[in-house]
């Protein structure tokens, strides 16, 4: 990826990949440091302490995982802590100038890993590592200040002669991703669905997805109204009955038969109840893979703005900025725009302003995030700063909020629903 070197520590980034059929394939994560800082994985336990803390566990699945490791941990034998099985291990095509980084590569290909070579250029003299490359990882922008599409198209071709898959990272647009995809790039990684610039169309929210919009927005209100809850719920039949099979989970395990909605709402208490809400009503938006991939990475924003508010000392707007990150993938989800989405949900003019694209007092933690997304690790650093935050802080909630999204997708996240 292209991070930027993190002061004070590291942060570690994870990105979504998808295949040219926009469905998910994995993810690609990435450990910025600053150079100055001692090297990451200095032994053996560290590394394997935070490679399991770092990795994605969603549970059983076809994804794959990019790691991005540096030449000395690649020379040092850490990847070998990790199972190959789905794992590609992304060294940077620079470190091919070291004769010994091609070797260690080709014992590491042998046993099994994927080989992924970042930030490719076609260097003659790293013509070793790259002809070792299951996967060829292009920077989206060039640097060349003339690049365009056109220059873009001419990498891709450059690098699919290697016979290698291509992937473009750093695509923070939809135009972008259009763009890579039409110069026949194979895979795509980063957040360009944050920016889709749709028009309005005829396509509007159904009175399912409408219920389930005023849902998500009642159950992050503080003084949670349990009745008004319950009949929420009850209008939806499906969602009823995901609520009762919940209940009834070896999770849950209730000893005894409920009489109704509010009751069950009551017994099973407000938090768990709440965090498994959020992710049914998310996923039952639309049921492909690709959409569902976006509803993680909401769910993910969420807990992370949570976090961060609570670090802050600021926990009484903690509601609003879970509600931002919730509903701040919706345009997408839905594929309509984020106006259209929200003109009949009844949330605060702050947030509606903020995922709007427009000034409010909560854009700046959605900027945050989208900071902590893109690995832009100096806007991050100024903006923490402003809410008296440093960038330990900042790490260590976007680890947890990674970690409640992997828990709540594995053990909470059934089978989503049929899209309304």
């Amino acid at each position: 990826m292209m991070a930027s070197g993190c002061r004070g520590g590291f942060v570690v980034s994870r990105q979504p990949v998808f295949d040219r059929r926009l469905q998910p394939w994995g993810s690609a994560v990435d450990f910025g440091q600053a150079p100055e800082e001692d090297p990451l994985f200095s032994d053996e336990l560290t590394a394997s302490f935070l490679l399991e803390a770092y990795m994605p566990h969603r549970g059983p699945s076809e994804e794959q995982t990019i790691v991005s490791l540096s030449a000395n941990a690649i020379l040092d034998g850490i990847p070998y802590i990790l199972s190959p099985q789905r794992v590609y291990l992304e060294v940077e095509e620079a470190a091919g100038e070291d004769p010994n980084i091609p070797r260690a590569v080709q014992k590491l290909k042998r046993a099994g890993y994927g080989i992924a070579v970042g930030g490719f250029s076609g260097c003659s003299s790293c013509s070793d590592l790259i002809g070792l490359a299951d996967v060829l990882i292009l920077d989206a922008q060039s640097q060349d200040p003339g690049g365009g599409e056109a220059a873009l198209a001419e990498r891709i071709l450059g690098a699919r002669q290697s016979g290698a898959k291509v992937q473009v990272r750093g695509l923070t647009s939809w135009q972008g991703l259009l763009q890579a995809r039409a110069a026949n790039a194979d895979m795509f990684q980063g957040f360009f669905f944050n920016r889709m610039n749709l028009a309005q169309g005829g396509k509007s929210v159904t009175a399912s997805q409408l219920s389930r919009l005023r849902l998500l927005e009642c159950i992050e209100k503080d003084d949670a109204d349990y009745k008004a809850l319950a009949q929420l719920v009850e209008a939806d039949a499906a969602l009823t009955y995901r609520l009762l099979v919940f209940l009834n989970s070896a999770h849950f395990g209730f000893g005894r038969k409920v009489r109704s909605i509010e009751q069950a709402i009551v017994l099973a208490g407000w938090k768990p109840l709440k965090n498994w809400l959020k992710i049914v009503l998310l996923t039952t938006f639309s049921p492909s893979p690709r959409h569902q991939e976006l509803c993680y990475y909401s769910a993910q924003r969420s807990d992370f703005l949570q976090r961060v508010a609570k670090s802050a000392g600021l926990e009484r707007i903690g509601p609003s900025l879970s509600l931002l990150g919730l509903l701040s993938y919706m345009e997408p989800i839905l594929e309509m725009p984020m106006d259209q989405v929200l003109a009949n949900v009844p949330v605060e003019d702050d947030v509606r302003l903020a995922l709007c694209g427009k000034k409010s007092r909560l854009s700046a933690w959605l900027a945050l995030v989208q900071a902590m997304e893109w690995a832009d690790w100096d806007h991050a650093e100024r903006l923490a700063q402003s809410a008296g935050l440093t960038m330990a802080d900042l790490a260590r909630c976007y680890r947890e909020s990674f970690a409640q999204a992997d828990t709540l997708f594995r053990v909470l996240g059934a089978p989503p629903l049929a899209a309304a």
